[in-house]
């Protein structure tokens, strides 16, 4: 039976760069998930690199947040050079029209230096704005299926194990430890087991750890083409936004749904995202649609993700639940787990995303 260092269960974009900071710090690694690597919740995403309410986030999952944000320049330029394949990332500035947070909005900018204007102008793109929008200039996005699949390029060139198509039958404990895995063609062991599977984690730790919740919740997205190529910013209202890509497509999202492991879509949902749109942008009323989808974002019960030692073991961790900043939160995610299994201080203290140290049940939102 064939033996790593850490056997990462979940290839999505927690799971990929958790076996990449491994693997770049030397050790031996073997990724698993049930389907093609990046598929699910991640390339779903829309990728922005901000939090939708960050003057509201839990305080922990903000700094995990701001560290994201920061890692990204370097860790965009790291994966182009390595692999040749540009994640396209674009500081876009964001737009924010929810004229409910004005006032919480322009508070934290301020106490956390964020930079923000309100005299901004886009000539030409009708666009119908409150008074009172704000616009962060600095905030950027990535285009999460390029990210993945220059993550995936690099896990191979870092000679990762990647095992895809593998959905796991068992997770053997012996004495008290994680032992091995098994699954339909086999088995890996390790010295430790790392579950990254979003909202599938707790399914995976159904029989180890029961107090514990990652739920699924539901996300419809939508890509339309414009007539023309001119939106530059993100638009952001409340659950909604409009995310220009380079290429001239505008992603239009989303909606939030408590429906279980469902990822159909709906007919319903499609003309309430175009109606949002449409009454932000009326030019979009003549706009192609391009794509419709859903994703299942991992909510966990407590408004942070988990991230270290799941309780009573000395050898499986856990780095998931991320709900909808798993793209933003990747990097510093997996810079802090790791940290922690090399002995390293770290930029903040692991033990704020503890798994035994949840208070209360986290809000869709």
């Amino acid at each position: 039976m064939t033996k790593f260092d850490f056997i990462i269960i979940g290839g999505g974009i927690i799971g990929m760069s958790t076996a990449r900071e491994l693997a770049v710090r030397g050790a031996n690694v073997a990724l698993i998930d049930k389907g093609k690597s990046g598929q699910e919740a991640s390339w779903a995403a829309g990728g922005i690199l901000s939090s939708m309410r960050p003057w509201s986030e839990n305080s922990a999952s903000a700094e995990l947040s701001e560290h994201g944000k920061t890692c990204y320049p370097a860790y965009v330029r790291a994966l182009s050079v390595a692999t040749g394949i540009d994640p396209e990332y674009v500081r876009s500035g964001l737009v924010i029209i929810d004229a409910a947070h004005i006032d919480a909005i322009t508070s934290w900018a301020q106490h956390k230096c964020i930079k923000i204007r309100m005299d901004f102008k886009y000539p030409g793109l009708a666009l119908v704005l409150p008074e009172q929008a704000i616009l962060l200039p600095e905030i950027a996005q990535i285009r999460p299926p390029r990210l993945l699949q220059a993550l995936r390029k690099n896990l191979r060139q870092l000679s990762v194990s990647t095992f895809e198509n593998t959905p796991i039958t068992d997770l053997a404990i012996k004495q008290g430890r994680f032992d091995h895995v098994t699954f339909c063609n086999g088995k890996l062991a390790a010295d430790a087991v790392i579950i990254t599977a979003g909202a599938w984690s707790t399914l995976i730790l159904k029989n180890i750890i029961g107090h514990i919740e990652i739920k699924p919740i539901h996300g419809q997205m939508i890509c339309l083409k414009p007539d023309k190529h001119i939106l530059k910013s993100i638009i952001l209202d409340g659950d909604h936004y409009l995310i220009p890509r380079r290429d001239g497509h505008v992603l239009v999202g989303s909606t939030m749904e408590a429906i279980g492991f469902n990822k159909q879509t709906t007919m319903h949902a499609r003309e309430k995202l175009l109606a949002w749109a449409i009454s932000v942008w009326p030019a979009l009323k003549t706009a192609t649609l391009v794509k419709h989808w859903a994703g299942l974002r991992p909510l966990s019960n407590t408004e942070k993700p988990f991230i270290g030692v799941v309780p009573n073991f000395k050898n499986i961790y856990l780095n998931a639940g991320h709900f909808r900043k798993g793209i933003l939160q990747a990097p510093a995610s997996a810079t802090l787990l790791a940290d922690m299994l090399s002995g390293h201080a770290s930029f903040m203290d692991i033990e704020r995303f503890a798994i035994s140290k949840y208070e209360k049940s986290a809000k869709i939102g």
